[in-house]
């Protein structure tokens, strides 16, 4: 269930999917669990800590919407608490912090296997930003969980330790006028040892600043997942 007070996740529910409580590492993470009828796999889509007037809580409601469209399980999941983002707000421990982002992820992954209606389906990372580094970090972490990955937006190099051990077909993507971000994943790109791509695409600083660039993201992103997540036999 989700805890009483905290208003922002409530704010963001998609009702037509399951509210739950996953166990990962010390902590209980807040999710919503949507699982289509025949579903191929599972995209685990994670939100760190980010500025509030990006909005990217939206942006990745409206991502999964259009994932499960091709078939696709999402769960949306908060990686920090209420009292994790009040105390990041005072010291930014947290919004960095690959170690304790990988782990949760890889928690919430594990907690999916443990769990006979959903250990069937193959899991996909995806992460936005400083997210994105952690997912692949998260498939260095576990590399037998890990089927897919997709880092969206700028990871600072925050991955750049992790890339050469990634084991999973991973999907860079950075819109063309983020100059930072198209730099940072040229450079990832180049550490990955294995199956991957970079997409960049066209527009200005955001890859979500107007529906066409939304939808190239969504047509992109959805592509590559139904490409590589099935069923595990």
């Amino acid at each position: 269930m989700i805890e009483q007070n905290d208003e922002n996740y409530r704010a963001n529910a998609n009702p037509q999917g399951q509210l739950v409580r996953i166990g990962a590492e010390a902590v209980d993470l807040n999710g919503i669990l949507h699982i289509p009828q025949d579903a191929r796999g599972l995209i685990i889509l994670a939100h760190g800590i980010e500025d509030s007037e990006k909005n990217p809580h939206q942006n990745v409601i409206a991502l999964a919407s259009a994932f499960q469209q091709h078939g696709l399980a999402t769960l949306l999941v908060d990686l920090f608490s209420s009292n994790e983002l009040a105390l990041d707000a005072r010291t930014a421990f947290f919004r960095e912090n690959i170690d304790i982002m990988q782990q949760r992820m890889v928690g919430a992954a594990e907690w999916f296997l443990e769990n006979p209606s959903t250990n069937t389906l193959s899991i996909g990372y995806f992460g936005m930003n400083e997210v994105g580094a952690a997912a692949i970090a998260a498939a260095t972490s576990r590399p037998d969980i890990a089927t897919a990955v997709v880092a969206v937006g700028d990871t600072g190099g925050l991955g750049d330790e992790y890339a050469p051990r990634v084991l999973a077909p991973t999907l860079l993507l950075a819109a063309e006028g983020d100059k930072d971000a198209v730099e940072h994943h040229r450079h990832l790109l180049n550490l990955l040892t294995g199956e991957k791509r970079l997409e960049i695409v066209p527009g200005e600083n955001s890859l979500f600043e107007n529906q066409r660039g939304f939808d190239e993201v969504a047509r992109l992103v959805g592509g590559w997942f139904a490409q590589w997540l099935v069923p595990i036999v």
